[in-house]
């Protein structure tokens, strides 16, 4: 008793170190046996809280099928019954929606099919397993409900669409057992209960799928762990673990944004990163021990926010050197939202220089063409900022190295602080674009015409909450857009 209140003290919120040591105990005796210690079944239940005790009584159930090994035929039925109300249940969950009658008929018989050719019931549910995850409901994020022919426009998603669309929205996974409680008596159709649990799915730790996938989509990370671009002979320093924690960087400071409802300025202009020893010595960063990633305050470091992030730097640059061209084409396009047109015919690449000023140069004579020009001197000059970050994100302090930038309207910018401000000035370009991207990645679809006036909402929201991302969140998921789904007879017309 002792020492299950030490491991209770140690581990008090830790079921599978509780439980792994009732497991434990069946066996203390050289016998299996349920109570643990001198414990009894119902001094246990005191200790257990309500969910932990259906746990262990659904255990003892088990255990008193599987330590006998040849079951009497009511004993067997009785099994097999169990076995095949789990079944249903993860059926349930896995298809994301209440079955239906025949489709539970089906999944019956397929097991009873097997049992039938006298296979054991853990074979047999394997089997049935493996049908639900072949299921068109399980692969697909189906919405499905059935159209008559005269229906037209908008369909409201029923609780358990809504309910799916939403937790793939925020958690890239399937909803959770609250998320499918409110499906299932319909309230989570309740605009308040819908923000309430769209609060609480953003604060949860899964809410980090939204740094890692939304982000690496939007911001072109994803994958950047996984395949190294720079010459590792000219830099043997760029190793896959650094190559991990810079990717690690991103997925963390994103995940941060989001949990802690951070204004989505802090992209652009923020102060602080996430970073363990490893990426803080590559970054210069002192005073950081062991390998655990923590937010850390890098403003005097020239870091801070996306555009101090390895990761991005690095996947801008060319193998051997940077690339203003890269860089500046990234952050017109993928961070303001600009587009450009495609490079003409036959345009000479540019010839492989190893310093900074050579480079500039080369650039420079090459939008001395008109046909070049009309993109590079928007683009080049956004690039030309961030020349003091060397193609593995290293800060430069060398005093040769010429980051202004001047764009054809005449601003100028220097550094990564004058290329903050400019940045700063066009917000509502950024602004737009992360509304455009957040909304097409809600969706699972491209942006309509018809989408407009919704991301205009999303802006103002923004603005009305400090910037915070909850806000644009909050505007998609209670949108016609988000509730709704397009008749296929309506679409059928088009």
């Amino acid at each position: 008793m002792n020492d299950f209140n030490k491991m209770k003290v140690a581990f008090p919120d830790m079921l599978e170190r509780r439980l792994e040591e009732v497991a434990d105990n069946l066996f203390r005796n050289g016998k299996p046996g349920i109570s643990v210690y001198y414990f009894s079944d119902d001094q246990l239940g005191q200790l257990l809280g309500q969910k932990e005790r259906w746990q262990l009584e659904a255990m003892k159930k088990d255990w008193t099928y599987v330590s006998i090994p040849n079951l009497k035929p009511d004993q067997q039925k009785h099994f097999d019954g169990s076995i095949i109300w789990h079944l249903q249940e993860f059926a349930k969950r896995a298809w994301r929606r209440p079955i239906t009658d025949e489709e539970k008929k089906k999944l019956d018989a397929l097991f009873f099919a097997g049992r039938q050719k006298e296979l054991d019931p853990e074979s047999v549910a394997r089997e049935v397993i493996v049908r639900i995850f072949a299921s068109p409901h399980f692969l697909f994020k189906a919405e499905t409900r059935p159209l008559t022919v005269t229906q037209s426009g908008d369909v409201r998603l029923s609780a358990h669409e809504l309910a799916s669309r939403l937790s793939y929205f925020l958690w890239a996974s399937l909803p959770d057992w609250e998320l499918r409680k409110l499906a299932d008596d319909g309230s989570l159709t309740k605009p308040e209960v819908l923000t309430a649990q769209t609060k609480r799915m953003l604060r949860d730790p899964k809410a980090a799928a939204l740094g890692k996938e939304f982000a690496g989509q939007w911001l072109k990370f994803s994958g950047f762990d996984e395949k190294s671009t720079v010459d590792e002979k000219m830099f043997p320093q760029f190793t896959a673990e650094l190559r991990a924690d810079m990717q690690r960087e991103v997925v963390e400071f994103f995940t941060h944004l989001v949990r802690e409802d951070r204004n989505i300025a802090d992209i652009i202009g923020g102060d602080y990163s996430f970073m363990n020893e490893r990426l803080g010595w590559h970054y210069g960063v002192p005073n950081i021990v062991g390998n655990h990633f923590r937010e850390v305050k890098v403003a005097q470091h020239h870091r801070g926010g996306l555009l101090g992030m390895g990761a991005i730097l690095t996947k801008t640059s060319r193998a051997s050197r940077t690339s203003p061209v890269l860089r500046g084409d990234y952050l017109y396009q993928v961070v303001l939202g600009f587009s450009s047109p495609p490079p003409p015919p036959n345009v000479p690449e540019l010839k492989e220089v190893s310093k900074p000023a050579s480079l500039r140069e080369a650039l420079m004579q090459h939008r001395a063409d008109q046909a070049c020009s009309v993109c590079h001197d928007r683009i080049d000059p956004l690039g030309f900022a961030l020349e003091r970050f060397d193609p593995i994100g290293r800060f430069r302090a060398e005093a040769d190295i010429d980051d202004r930038g001047e764009l054809k309207d005449g601003t100028q910018f220097q550094g990564l602080d004058g290329l903050r401000q400019y940045l700063k000035k066009n917000e509502s370009h950024f602004m737009a674009q992360l509304s455009r991207k957040l909304l097409g990645y809600s969706l699972g679809r491209q942006i309509l015409p018809s989408d407009k006036a919704l991301m205009v909402q999303m802006q103002e929201a923004l603005k009305k909450n400090s910037g915070q991302f909850s806000a644009a969140v909050l505007t998609i998921i209670h949108s016609r857009q988000f509730l709704n789904r397009r008749s296929e007879v309506a679409l059928a017309n088009q």
